[in-house]
Protein backbone atom coordinates (compact mmCIF):
# COMPACT_ATOMS: atom_id res chain seq x y z
CA UNK A 1 0.00 0.00 0.00
CA UNK A 2 2.94 2.32 0.65
CA UNK A 3 3.89 2.11 -3.02
CA UNK A 4 0.33 2.99 -4.05
CA UNK A 5 0.28 6.00 -1.73
CA UNK A 6 3.63 7.28 -3.02
CA UNK A 7 2.54 6.78 -6.62
CA UNK A 8 -0.60 8.86 -6.10
CA UNK A 9 1.24 11.54 -4.13
CA UNK A 10 3.92 11.81 -6.82
CA UNK A 11 1.25 12.36 -9.47
CA UNK A 12 -0.24 15.14 -7.37
CA UNK A 13 3.18 16.74 -6.92
CA UNK A 14 3.75 16.76 -10.67
CA UNK A 15 0.75 19.11 -10.81
CA UNK A 16 2.72 21.41 -8.49
CA UNK A 17 5.16 21.74 -11.42
CA UNK A 18 8.02 20.15 -9.47
CA UNK A 19 9.27 23.45 -8.04
CA UNK A 20 12.07 23.66 -5.47
CA UNK A 21 12.78 25.79 -2.44
CA UNK A 22 13.01 29.54 -2.96
CA UNK A 23 13.89 31.51 0.15
CA UNK A 24 12.82 34.86 -1.29
CA UNK A 25 9.38 33.53 -2.29
CA UNK A 26 9.46 35.25 -5.69
CA UNK A 27 8.03 32.11 -7.20
CA UNK A 28 6.61 28.79 -6.04
CA UNK A 29 8.28 27.13 -3.06
CA UNK A 30 8.32 23.40 -2.37
CA UNK A 31 10.00 21.81 0.65
CA UNK A 32 9.96 18.30 2.05
CA UNK A 33 11.48 16.51 5.03
CA UNK A 34 10.75 13.16 6.67
CA UNK A 35 7.99 14.71 8.78
CA UNK A 36 6.73 17.72 6.80
CA UNK A 37 5.80 18.77 3.28
CA UNK A 38 5.24 22.40 2.28
CA UNK A 39 4.04 23.92 -0.98
CA UNK A 40 3.54 27.65 -1.53
CA UNK A 41 2.73 28.61 -5.13
CA UNK A 42 2.83 32.29 -4.10
CA UNK A 43 3.38 34.40 -0.95
CA UNK A 44 -0.43 34.51 -0.61
CA UNK A 45 -1.13 30.76 -0.51
CA UNK A 46 0.62 27.96 1.35
CA UNK A 47 -0.14 24.38 2.30
CA UNK A 48 1.67 22.30 4.93
CA UNK A 49 1.16 18.75 6.12
CA UNK A 50 3.08 17.43 9.13
CA UNK A 51 3.11 13.95 10.62
CA UNK A 52 3.00 15.33 14.18
CA UNK A 53 4.83 14.03 17.24
CA UNK A 54 2.97 10.79 17.99
CA UNK A 55 2.23 9.16 14.64
CA UNK A 56 4.57 7.12 12.44
CA UNK A 57 2.67 7.84 9.21
CA UNK A 58 0.72 10.75 7.75
CA UNK A 59 -2.89 10.05 6.76
CA UNK A 60 -3.45 13.66 5.62
CA UNK A 61 -3.06 14.89 2.05
CA UNK A 62 -3.45 18.26 0.31
CA UNK A 63 -3.28 19.87 -3.12
CA UNK A 64 -2.95 23.47 -4.32
CA UNK A 65 -3.36 24.37 -7.98
CA UNK A 66 -0.63 26.36 -9.70
CA UNK A 67 -3.00 29.30 -10.27
CA UNK A 68 -3.90 29.31 -6.52
CA UNK A 69 -7.62 28.97 -7.23
CA UNK A 70 -8.21 25.39 -6.10
CA UNK A 71 -7.29 23.85 -2.73
CA UNK A 72 -8.07 20.35 -1.45
CA UNK A 73 -7.39 18.82 1.98
CA UNK A 74 -8.20 15.26 3.10
CA UNK A 75 -7.77 13.26 6.31
CA UNK A 76 -7.86 9.50 5.83
CA UNK A 77 -9.21 6.84 8.17
CA UNK A 78 -8.45 3.13 8.30
CA UNK A 79 -6.12 0.53 9.74
CA UNK A 80 -2.41 0.25 8.90
CA UNK A 81 -1.77 2.39 5.77
CA UNK A 82 -5.39 2.39 4.57
CA UNK A 83 -5.94 5.94 5.82
CA UNK A 84 -3.05 7.17 3.70
CA UNK A 85 -4.50 5.39 0.68
CA UNK A 86 -7.97 6.83 1.27
CA UNK A 87 -6.81 10.46 1.58
CA UNK A 88 -4.47 10.15 -1.41
CA UNK A 89 -7.20 8.66 -3.62
CA UNK A 90 -9.71 11.24 -2.40
CA UNK A 91 -7.51 14.21 -3.27
CA UNK A 92 -6.48 12.77 -6.63
CA UNK A 93 -10.10 12.02 -7.56
CA UNK A 94 -11.28 15.52 -6.66
CA UNK A 95 -8.36 17.19 -8.44
CA UNK A 96 -8.64 15.05 -11.56
CA UNK A 97 -12.39 15.53 -11.74
CA UNK A 98 -12.16 19.31 -11.40
CA UNK A 99 -9.12 19.87 -13.62
CA UNK A 100 -10.76 17.83 -16.37
CA UNK A 101 -13.51 20.49 -16.29
CA UNK A 102 -11.01 23.37 -16.44
CA UNK A 103 -10.79 24.07 -12.72
CA UNK A 104 -7.34 24.79 -11.40
CA UNK A 105 -6.02 25.43 -14.91
CA UNK A 106 -5.06 28.67 -16.61
CA UNK A 107 -8.51 29.01 -18.15
CA UNK A 108 -10.47 28.57 -14.90
CA UNK A 109 -13.58 29.39 -16.88
CA UNK A 110 -16.50 27.11 -16.09
CA UNK A 111 -20.01 27.59 -14.87
CA UNK A 112 -21.81 26.35 -11.76
CA UNK A 113 -18.79 25.77 -9.49
CA UNK A 114 -20.92 24.34 -6.69
CA UNK A 115 -22.27 21.64 -9.00
CA UNK A 116 -18.75 20.83 -10.18
CA UNK A 117 -17.51 20.49 -6.60
CA UNK A 118 -20.38 18.16 -5.73
CA UNK A 119 -19.62 16.09 -8.81
CA UNK A 120 -15.94 15.88 -7.86
CA UNK A 121 -16.81 14.64 -4.37
CA UNK A 122 -19.07 12.06 -5.98
CA UNK A 123 -16.13 10.88 -8.06
CA UNK A 124 -14.02 10.58 -4.91
CA UNK A 125 -16.78 8.53 -3.27
CA UNK A 126 -16.77 6.14 -6.23
CA UNK A 127 -12.98 5.78 -6.33
CA UNK A 128 -12.50 5.19 -2.61
CA UNK A 129 -15.47 2.81 -2.35
CA UNK A 130 -14.26 0.81 -5.34
CA UNK A 131 -10.72 0.49 -4.01
CA UNK A 132 -12.01 -0.44 -0.57
CA UNK A 133 -13.99 -3.33 -2.06
CA UNK A 134 -11.14 -4.44 -4.34
CA UNK A 135 -8.44 -4.52 -1.65
CA UNK A 136 -8.91 -6.50 1.55
CA UNK A 137 -6.21 -4.41 3.26
CA UNK A 138 -8.24 -1.27 2.56
CA UNK A 139 -11.64 -2.65 3.50
CA UNK A 140 -13.66 -0.03 5.37
CA UNK A 141 -11.28 2.84 4.70
CA UNK A 142 -12.58 6.38 4.25
CA UNK A 143 -11.57 10.02 4.30
CA UNK A 144 -12.86 13.40 5.34
CA UNK A 145 -12.28 16.10 2.71
CA UNK A 146 -12.64 19.79 2.02
CA UNK A 147 -12.15 21.73 -1.20
CA UNK A 148 -12.08 25.46 -1.79
CA UNK A 149 -12.43 27.18 -5.16
CA UNK A 150 -11.90 30.92 -5.61
CA UNK A 151 -14.16 32.39 -8.29
CA UNK A 152 -13.42 36.12 -8.42
CA UNK A 153 -14.41 37.45 -5.00
CA UNK A 154 -16.42 34.34 -4.12
CA UNK A 155 -15.06 31.32 -2.31
CA UNK A 156 -16.96 28.07 -2.78
CA UNK A 157 -16.31 25.46 -0.09
CA UNK A 158 -17.38 21.82 -0.23
CA UNK A 159 -16.68 19.51 2.68
CA UNK A 160 -17.51 16.23 4.35
CA UNK A 161 -16.39 15.21 7.84
CA UNK A 162 -14.58 17.28 10.47
CA UNK A 163 -12.09 19.13 8.29
CA UNK A 164 -12.72 22.85 8.71
CA UNK A 165 -12.73 26.21 6.96
CA UNK A 166 -12.11 29.43 8.93
CA UNK A 167 -12.50 32.98 7.59
CA UNK A 168 -10.85 36.14 8.88
CA UNK A 169 -12.30 39.39 7.52
CA UNK A 170 -11.07 42.54 9.26
CA UNK A 171 -11.50 41.83 12.96
CA UNK A 172 -14.19 39.18 12.42
CA UNK A 173 -13.01 35.56 12.70
CA UNK A 174 -15.42 32.68 12.27
CA UNK A 175 -15.70 28.98 11.54
CA UNK A 176 -17.40 28.66 8.15
CA UNK A 177 -18.09 24.91 8.15
CA UNK A 178 -19.94 22.69 10.60
CA UNK A 179 -18.33 19.40 11.56
CA UNK A 180 -20.02 16.22 10.42
CA UNK A 181 -19.35 14.51 13.74
CA UNK A 182 -21.44 13.02 16.50
CA UNK A 183 -20.13 15.51 19.07
CA UNK A 184 -20.82 18.56 16.90
CA UNK A 185 -24.24 17.51 15.62
CA UNK A 186 -25.64 16.02 18.83
CA UNK A 187 -23.94 18.08 21.52
CA UNK A 188 -22.68 21.40 20.16
CA UNK A 189 -25.63 22.13 17.87
CA UNK A 190 -28.05 21.31 20.70
CA UNK A 191 -26.27 23.61 23.14
CA UNK A 192 -25.01 20.81 25.39
CA UNK A 193 -21.35 21.63 24.74
CA UNK A 194 -19.47 24.71 23.60
CA UNK A 195 -17.15 24.34 20.60
CA UNK A 196 -14.24 24.74 23.00
CA UNK A 197 -15.49 21.89 25.20
CA UNK A 198 -16.00 19.71 22.12
CA UNK A 199 -12.27 19.91 21.32
CA UNK A 200 -11.46 17.55 24.19
CA UNK A 201 -14.54 15.31 24.17
CA UNK A 202 -13.53 11.60 24.01
CA UNK A 203 -15.93 11.00 21.08
CA UNK A 204 -14.82 14.04 19.05
CA UNK A 205 -13.28 11.86 16.33
CA UNK A 206 -16.50 10.00 15.56
CA UNK A 207 -17.46 11.41 12.15
CA UNK A 208 -20.95 10.97 10.74
CA UNK A 209 -20.05 11.56 7.08
CA UNK A 210 -16.98 10.54 5.11
CA UNK A 211 -15.84 9.72 1.60
CA UNK A 212 -15.99 5.94 1.12
CA UNK A 213 -18.89 5.10 3.41
CA UNK A 214 -21.04 2.28 2.01
CA UNK A 215 -24.18 4.34 2.50
CA UNK A 216 -22.68 7.12 0.39
CA UNK A 217 -21.81 10.62 1.45
CA UNK A 218 -23.54 13.99 1.45
CA UNK A 219 -21.16 16.97 1.26
CA UNK A 220 -22.13 20.44 2.45
CA UNK A 221 -21.65 23.46 0.17
CA UNK A 222 -20.97 27.00 1.37
CA UNK A 223 -20.17 30.17 -0.58
CA UNK A 224 -18.75 33.32 1.00
CA UNK A 225 -17.75 36.73 -0.34
CA UNK A 226 -14.11 37.68 0.09
CA UNK A 227 -12.72 41.18 0.53
CA UNK A 228 -9.22 42.46 -0.09
CA UNK A 229 -6.93 41.12 2.62
CA UNK A 230 -9.34 38.45 3.90
CA UNK A 231 -7.64 35.28 5.04
CA UNK A 232 -8.99 31.74 4.72
CA UNK A 233 -7.77 28.64 6.53
CA UNK A 234 -8.55 25.02 5.66
CA UNK A 235 -7.35 22.49 8.23
CA UNK A 236 -7.66 18.96 9.54
CA UNK A 237 -8.63 18.11 13.10
CA UNK A 238 -4.94 17.84 13.99
CA UNK A 239 -4.90 21.64 14.09
CA UNK A 240 -8.21 22.61 15.65
CA UNK A 241 -8.03 19.92 18.33
CA UNK A 242 -4.55 21.13 19.31
CA UNK A 243 -5.20 24.88 19.20
CA UNK A 244 -8.19 26.85 20.46
CA UNK A 245 -9.96 29.08 17.95
CA UNK A 246 -8.67 32.16 19.76
CA UNK A 247 -5.06 31.07 19.28
CA UNK A 248 -5.71 30.28 15.61
CA UNK A 249 -7.29 33.71 15.10
CA UNK A 250 -4.33 35.49 16.74
CA UNK A 251 -1.94 33.75 14.34
CA UNK A 252 -4.10 34.57 11.32
CA UNK A 253 -4.16 38.24 12.35
CA UNK A 254 -0.36 38.36 12.52
CA UNK A 255 1.85 39.92 9.86
CA UNK A 256 3.80 37.65 7.54
CA UNK A 257 3.53 35.61 4.40
CA UNK A 258 1.13 32.69 4.26
CA UNK A 259 4.16 30.41 4.29
CA UNK A 260 5.36 31.93 7.56
CA UNK A 261 1.96 31.86 9.26
CA UNK A 262 1.10 28.35 8.06
CA UNK A 263 4.43 27.19 9.50
CA UNK A 264 3.58 28.83 12.83
CA UNK A 265 0.22 27.02 12.92
CA UNK A 266 1.82 23.62 12.29
CA UNK A 267 4.63 24.31 14.77
CA UNK A 268 2.17 25.37 17.47
CA UNK A 269 0.09 22.22 16.95
CA UNK A 270 3.21 20.13 17.44
CA UNK A 271 4.23 22.16 20.48
CA UNK A 272 0.79 21.45 21.96
CA UNK A 273 1.53 17.74 21.81
CA UNK A 274 1.37 16.88 18.11
CA UNK A 275 -1.00 13.99 18.86
CA UNK A 276 -2.32 13.83 15.28
CA UNK A 277 -1.21 14.62 11.76
CA UNK A 278 -1.81 18.30 11.01
CA UNK A 279 -2.53 19.91 7.64
CA UNK A 280 -3.20 23.58 6.97
CA UNK A 281 -3.87 25.61 3.84
CA UNK A 282 -3.70 29.37 4.33
CA UNK A 283 -4.75 31.99 1.75
CA UNK A 284 -4.91 35.78 1.60
CA UNK A 285 -7.34 37.25 -0.93
CA UNK A 286 -6.97 40.03 -3.42
CA UNK A 287 -3.48 39.60 -4.84
CA UNK A 288 -2.27 39.00 -8.37
CA UNK A 289 -0.79 35.57 -8.92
Amino acid sequence: MKLLVESIRNKLRVRHHGVTANANQRGPVSEQSLSRRLFAPSPWLCGITDVGKCRSNNEDEFFLSADCGLWVVADGMGGQAAGEVASAITVRAIVQSLTSMGVGTAENAWAYPSDRLMQAFGTAQEWVSHHSLESEECRGMGSTAIAGFVDGDTLHVCHVGDVRCYHLSGTHFRQVTSDHSWVWEKLVMNGLLTPEQARSHPERGKVTRAIGRQEGTKPDLTSITLKLGDRVLLCTDGLWEALADEEISVILRSEGSMRQLASVLADRANAAGGEDNVTVVLYEHGHEF
